[in-house]
């Protein structure tokens, strides 16, 4: 029974790892479930990445953890396997190039966290891992490359930046205008919602409404209107935290801009009632470091997905990889 409760929190656990949705129904599995290949069968080199090679062992390993994960069949995993390890293998070797290496004790620790999440020890887990026929040595070296990787994104991301930065400053000086005229704000918010039910008649609705605007009246700092807000009925203090202009939604970006420091901005009808946000903070930053700032903002957002998947195009093109 122990054993069943490890296994059903290493697959809440490593969702995020393995894109998985449940791992504990198949390592639970009957002994008839179809599982790619026999661990003893004999590991033959299948695919050469830059001379480092891809063995049928490590495909089958990686394939079974993909199953496990993914609920994948046989066929599809092993063909998952087989690319994902082509990437990885790339990535890896542009670590290397690179000067990114990650130690044994950083992959150890990173593992070791997921399994502390799992409510288990790193002996523990990997029992589990290897009771569904995954070795650790698998589950490590796709950390390690996910690490590796990791890095060399954030460091492309970084690198864009500052040259768009410095495209968008020279084109600004370029036309003449003042770089210190463009400006960006740094606020700390926090929202305030009425609720209101879905069955609410017209008449109720008015009157959260007439509410919320009551205590928009009243505020005067965060300190002394939000113990306001959260003394009335049916009303709700979320903290949002620090936000850059970049990272607000348009609409309510204007908001901002033209509600003081300590004050509310209009209450905005939504699905839970009537929505406003107490800006705690409005630190205006000029010149470059705006044009900074709201370039870092996105970037970080938005681009780590599609960085990391033109770089990989690009390492797959000027690769030496022969299938066997």
């Amino acid at each position: 029974m122990a054993n069943m409760l490890h296994i059903g929190t290493i697959a809440r656990t490593v969702r995020g790892t393995l894109t998985a949705t449940a791992l504990a129904a198949a390592l639970l599995s009957p002994a008839g479930t179809a599982f790619i290949g026999s661990a003893r069968a004999e590991s033959i080199i299948k695919v050469v990445v830059n001379d480092d090679a891809i063995t049928s062992m490590d495909i089958q390993s990686r394939a079974r953890l993909l199953q496990l994960a993914m609920h994948l069949a046989p066929g599809p995993a092993a063909k998952a396997a087989q690319d994902e390890l082509i990437d990885e293998r790339l990535r890896v070797q542009e670590g290397s190039r690179r000067g990114v290496v990650v130690s044994e004790d950083a992959v150890t620790a990173a593992v070791t966290s997921i399994a502390e999440r799992s409510k288990m020890t790193l002996p523990q887990f990997e029992r589990a891992l290897g009771q569904g026929g995954v070795p650790i040595k698998t589950f490590k070296d796709r950390i390690r490359a996910q690490m590796v990787w990791g890095r060399i994104v954030r460091a492309k991301i970084q690198q864009d930046i500052k040259t768009e930065s410095a495209d968008l400053i020279q084109q600004m000086r370029n036309r003449e205008k003042n770089a210190n005229a463009i400006t960006a704000s740094d606020y700390m918010l926090q929202r305030v919602v009425f609720a209101v039910q879905r069955s609410a008649s017209a008449a109720d609705v008015n009157r959260r409404k007439v509410e919320a605007e009551a205590l928009r009246g009243k505020f005067r700092s965060c300190d002394e209107g939000l113990k306001l807000a959260k003394s009335l009925r049916e009303v709700a203090v979320i903290n949002v935290g620090r936000k850059l202009a970049s990272e607000v939604p348009p609409g309510l970006k204007d908001e901002l801009e033209n509600t003081a420091e300590g004050r509310l901005t209009s209450p905005q009808r939504s699905d839970l009632g009537f929505e406003m946000y107490a800006i705690c903070s409005k630190i205006a930053v000029t010149g470059e470091a705006a044009v900074t700032a709201g370039l870092d903002a996105e970037a970080l957002d938005k681009r780590g997905e599609e960085t990391s998947k033109k770089l990989t195009q690009e390492l797959r093109q000027k690769a030496n990889i022969i299938y066997r």
